[in-house]
C-alpha cells in the first residue's frame, strides 16, 4: 500500500462536504465536529469525523463506510445475504441474486444499499443497486448489486492501519 496523507479539512471544504452529505444521505453534523481527510491515492479518500471514518470518496462519488452504517449514522436499505456469499463479498465480488435472502427497505436502480450477513446481521459491504427493489425481490438470478466498499478492502485496511477501526 502506498503512503497515505492525513490532513484537517478547512472550513470551506467542511461546509461544502456537509451540504453534500445532507443532500445525499440526509445527515447533519455538529458544527464543531473535527473533520480530517485521509488521502489514499488519486481519487480515493476517507473522511474522518471526530475520530470515526464515516465516508469515503471514490473519484466523484461519496459513500458511507461500513462503520458509518453499523453505527446508524446513515440509514440505508439493507440486503441480507446467506453465509455462503460472505467470503465472496468480503473479497470484493458483486452481490449475486441467488445469495440474497431478503431485502429490507425499498430502493431504485442506482441507489446505495448496505449488505449484511444472515447469521449475525453485520454489515459486510456498501453496494450500488443494479435493479430496483421490486424487481430484486422477485429475481433469483444474475448480478443485483455492485460492491463499492467492503470489509477488507483498501479503505478498510487503511482505517485499520491508522487505528480508526
Amino acid at each position: 500500500m502506498s503512503k497515505v496523507h492525513r490532513y484537517r479539512l478547512n472550513v470551506r471544504s467542511i461546509r461544502e462536504l456537509t451540504q453534500l452529505l445532507k443532500q445525499l444521505f440526509n445527515v447533519d453534523f455538529n458544527r464543531k465536529a473535527s473533520w480530517e481527510a485521509v488521502k489514499i491515492d488519486r481519487g480515493r479518500e476517507i473522511y474522518v469525523v471526530d475520530g470515526l471514518p464515516l465516508f469515503i470518496r471514490i473519484d466523484d462519488g461519496i459513500y458511507p463506510t461500513v462503520i458509518c452504517v453499523e453505527r446508524r449514522i446513515v440509514s440505508l436499505p439493507k440486503i441480507v445475504v446467506d453465509m455462503g456469499a460472505v467470503p465472496h463479498i468480503t473479497n470484493g465480488a458483486d452481490v449475486m441474486m441467488p445469495g440474497v435472502v431478503r431485502i429490507e427497505g425499498s430502493f431504485k436502480d442506482g441507489y446505495i444499499v448496505a449488505v449484511a450477513d444472515e447469521k449475525y446481521g453485520k454489515i459486510l459491504a456498501i453496494a450500488r443497486s443494479l435493479i430496483p427493489s421490486e424487481v430484486a425481490s422477485k429475481t433469483s438470478t444474475g448480478r443485483g448489486f455492485k460492491n463499492i466498499h467492503h470489509v477488507g478492502d483498501v479503505f478498510w485496511k487503511t482505517m485499520k492501519n491508522l487505528q480508526l477501526v
